[in-house]
Formats: structure tokens, C-alpha cells, sequence
């Protein structure tokens, strides 16, 4: 009899795979745009959902809400059902890509290898080769939805850029939403940061206050690049949008956002920026330039002569909050157990399971949910091999972010940035899953591969001009 049960359930999903295929090559047929740039809202809902479920209370130890694991069951189906629409979406672009071979979109190959490479040596290799092997379906969805991604068009990225900017700002509402109504949910009320007499840290519905504050700061950036036709609308997002970002009292993503925001204000509005600093018959912005240059360098030198340094940095180091930084907030022992589980296993390292509840509970360490950095990430999970696909995945990037800036109004460097900026802490270029930190990943790989033809003909361009003879 489970012979028989076996066999139909094998048919039934045979037959739902062969009529998802259909489906998805007859809807897109004939669509230029897919549904690539719309995973951005199940995605953001799923997680403020799953949050919501929980019950969780965060207001007097923050580092419980990174130990849970206990989801509840309409979460847990939610989140599937968000799999499936991510899984259809690629999918489907996918497919179109391959049967549509009239309209053959250039794609970056330098990016393509790279991406193949980084999973190959970070997701494949670890799960077969590591000294704990593990497979799991969750593992593809990063991957797929990067291959879709590359397949974008220059239109596919005003979608979903706007997509992003409308789903985390649905995302900021409910959170905000939730401090009238349970906000031991959504704030730590035991914390002391730099911000005097706030001795509350805003997570939100996010996974840890550090996981809200760079939700904020892209959320910023698609709000930059694409504001709201409404004033008004326009005018709260920000205000949302920044009240966020400062409340997480996330130190790390409030530096990212000043060089994120110069990225786009460089690449986006140089020529504007280099005229009016130029321009001697408008020179206030070239005295408030100077005059703010001044008056850092005064009270630099006040601060030195007057400020007692050695006496303040010495309290300072004695204290929490400073052993808290050298220690890069404890960070620096996670560091030291993924550099010893590389040194057990330095080639293919210990597997994707490293860090996951029972490993957690073997070094007495229930919070340490990852590495707490990109390369020890790699390093521990996926051993040399993985650190080096790493290393060459985040150059392609680089190169691909530099590439695309001028053409995308430096929205592709300011995520690179970002990203980056989160890789010394966390691990936002991971493939092990499709979460939060993901759609930044996801929006980056979007830009990069619709605007790099663009970036291409503006190079050959430029070109010409310089050589003499021709136009």
C-alpha cells in the first residue's frame, strides 16, 4: 500500500511540475517584464508576519530574540508560499530567457561565472564535501534568484527599486504600528548607546536592531532614487525612514548610510555639485564647504589641547561600552571558534550546519546564530575554497558596481557599500537562504546586470571621442 501511495505522490508532483512549467512559459510568453521585482513584498511580509506570531519580548534581553527558532505554524506556511512565488517568479524568467532567443539580452558572463563560482564553492561544495554534509532545498533560492536577476532590463530596475521601497516602507509601518500595541516587541529597553538619555534600541520587526538599521538605509536610497510623486507621503517616508535608522542606535549602518548617501550625491549629482563649487557668483556653498572645514579643525584642536584625552580614553576602555568595542561586542570569540573549526577542517570546512542549534550549543554560545562576518562565515562553513570564491565574488562585484555607478546615478555603489559595510559584522552575501539581508544582495545584482550594457556602449563611446579622427 505505501508502494502505491509513494508512486501516486511521485505522479501528482511530476504532473504539478510539468503544469507550473507550462504555466510559467505560456504567462510570460509574451511579457517583457516578469515577476522578478515583486518577491520583494512576500518576502518583507513574511517577516514582519513571522515576527508577529512569535509573541516575542525583547525589551530586557535582545540577544533572546536572535535564539529563537520556534516559528508559528501560519508563519511557517507563509513563508512556503513566499518560496513558491520566488521559486515561479525565477523561474519563469528563466525559462523565458531560454525560449525566447529572438531578443537575446547581453548578459555581464564576468558576473554570471563569478556568481556560479561563489555558489559552487560556498553552497555545493560544503553541503557535499564538508565534514557535515547536509542538502537542503532552501539553499537554491539565493541562487535561482540571482540567475533570474541577471536577466533584468533597465525597466525591470525602476520596478524594483520601487517595489523595494514600497515594501519596506509597509514593513516600517507595522513595526511602528506595533509599539502601541505590545512594544516589548519591538524595543530593548535596557540599552546604553551614544545617544544620551535614550536608553532604548528600536529592532522593529526585524530579526535584531542591526538587521533594521541596513533595511533603512536601502530603504533610504530607493527613496532617494525614487521618491514618492506625493509630497506629503514623500516627506513621512523620510521622516520613517530616519527615525528608524536612528533609534536601532546601529552605529555601523549609521557610517554606511553618510558613505552611502555620498555615493549617490557623487555619482548622481557631480556635475551639479562641481559647478556650483565653482561658481563664483553663487560661492555660499563653496564658504559652507570652508567654513565647516574650519570649525572641525578648531574643535579638533580644543579637543586636544583641553579635552584630556588619555584620562577619557582610559575610562572609557574600562568601562562596558568600551570593552563592548575592542571586543567588537563579543564578536571577536565567534571569530576565534570559526578560525578553529577552519584549522579542523581547512579545505572544505565544516559544512552549512555550522552554527545552527546543536553546534551552538556544543561552544555554549545560543546567540551565535552565524560567524558574525562574511569571511569567517566562509571560512568556517566552507573552508579555503570557500573563502576564496568569496573574495573573487565580492571583487566581480566590486568592478560591476564601479562599472554601472555613473549609468545608475550611483545607486549600484551605494549598495555595494552597504553590503560591504555589513560583511565586517554579518553575513549579507550568504546563499544559505532568501531573507532580508538577501534583497539587498538581490536589488544590487539587479542593477549591475540591466545597466552594464549601458555602462559598455557609454564606455566605447567615450572612446572614440578621445581617439583623433573620429566622432
Amino acid at each position: 500500500m505505501s508502494e502505491i501511495l509513494f508512486g501516486l505522490f511521485a505522479l501528482i508532483s511530476a504532473l504539478l511540475v510539468v503544469f507550473v512549467i507550462a504555466l510559467s512559459i505560456h504567462w510570460g510568453n509574451k511579457r517583457e517584464t516578469g515577476l522578478v521585482p515583486y518577491v520583494f513584498y512576500p518576502v518583507m511580509l513574511s517577516i514582519a508576519l513571522t515576527a508577529i506570531l512569535s509573541n516575542r519580548d525583547i525589551s530586557g534581553n535582545e540577544i533572546l530574540l536572535t535564539a529563537q527558532t520556534v516559528r508559528h505554524p501560519v508563519g511557517v506556511w507563509f513563508g512556503r508560499m513566499t518560496s513558491l512565488f520566488v521559486i515561479f517568479a525565477c523561474g519563469e524568467r528563466i525559462l523565458h530567457r531560454l525560449m525566447d532567443r529572438n531578443t537575446l539580452k547581453p548578459m555581464p558572463m564576468l558576473l554570471f561565472w563569478a556568481l556560479f563560482i561563489y555558489f559552487l564553492t560556498n553552497i555545493l561544495s560544503p553541503a557535499f564535501l564538508g565534514s557535515h554534509t547536509d542538502v537542503s532545498h532552501e539553499y537554491l533560492y539565493m541562487f535561482l534568484a540571482g540567475y533570474a536577476a541577471l536577466l533584468m532590463t533597465p525597466k525591470e530596475v525602476d520596478m524594483s527599486i520601487v517595489s523595494m521601497r514600497n515594501a519596506t516602507l509597509l514593513f516600517l509601518l507595522i513595526s511602528a504600528a506595533v509599539v502601541a500595541w505590545n512594544p516589548n516587541m519591538v524595543f530593548n529597553k535596557n540599552y546604553h548607546g551614544l545617544i544620551p538619555f535614550l536608553n532604548v534600541r528600536y529592532a522593529g520587526l526585524a530579526s535584531h536592531a542591526n538587521g533594521l538599521g541596513p533595511m533603512a538605509v536601502a530603504f533610504l536610497l530607493c527613496l532617494w532614487r525614487k521618491p514618492y510623486s506625493w509630497r506629503v507621503l514623500n516627506l513621512f517616508a523620510w521622516t520613517l525612514g530616519l527615525a528608524s535608522l536612528l533609534l536601532a542606535q546601529s552605529k555601523t549602518n549609521w557610517v554606511a548610510c553618510i558613505l552611502c548617501f555620498a555615493c549617490i550625491a557623487y555619482f548622481g549629482f557631480r556635475e551639479q555639485i562641481k559647478e556650483r563649487l565653482f561658481d563664483y557668483r553663487r560661492p555660499q556653498l563653496s564658504i559652507i564647504g570652508i567654513f565647516c572645514f574650519i570649525l572641525l579643525c578648531v574643535l579638533a584642536m580644543l579637543l586636544v589641547m583641553f579635552g584630556n584625552i588619555d584620562a577619557r580614553l582610559a575610562r572609557f576602555a574600562s568601562s562596558n561600552e568600551g570593552f563592548e568595542l575592542l571586543s567588537f561586542t563579543g564578536r571577536d570569540v565567534i571569530w576565534q571558534v570559526a578560525v578553529q573549526e577552519w584549522h579542523k577542517n581547512p579545505v572544505f570546512g565544516y559544512g552549512l550546519q555550522i552554527w545552527d542549534e546543536a553546534f551552538r550549543l556544543s561552544i555554549g554560545m545560543p546567540y551565535a546564530t552565524h560567524a558574525h562576518s562574511q569571511f569567517y562565515q566562509s571560512l568556517s562553513s566552507a573552508g579555503t575554497v570557500g573563502a576564496v570564491g568569496l573574495v573573487l565574488y565580492v571583487f566581480v562585484l566590486l568592478y560591476g558596481a564601479v562599472r554601472t555607478a555613473k549609468v545608475s546615478g550611483g545607486m549600484s555603489m551605494a549598495l555595494f557599500v552597504l553590503i560591504i559595510s555589513r560583511s565586517f559584522s554579518e553575513v549579507p552575501l550568504s546563499l544559505a537562504g532568501f531573507a532580508a539581508e538577501a534583497l539587498t544582495h538581490l536589488l544590487l545584482i539587479i542593477i549591475v546586470a540591466a545597466y552594464y550594457p549601458t555602462a559598455d556602449r557609454q564606455a566605447v563611446r567615450a572612446r572614440k571621442v578621445r581617439v583623433p579622427g573620429m566622432a
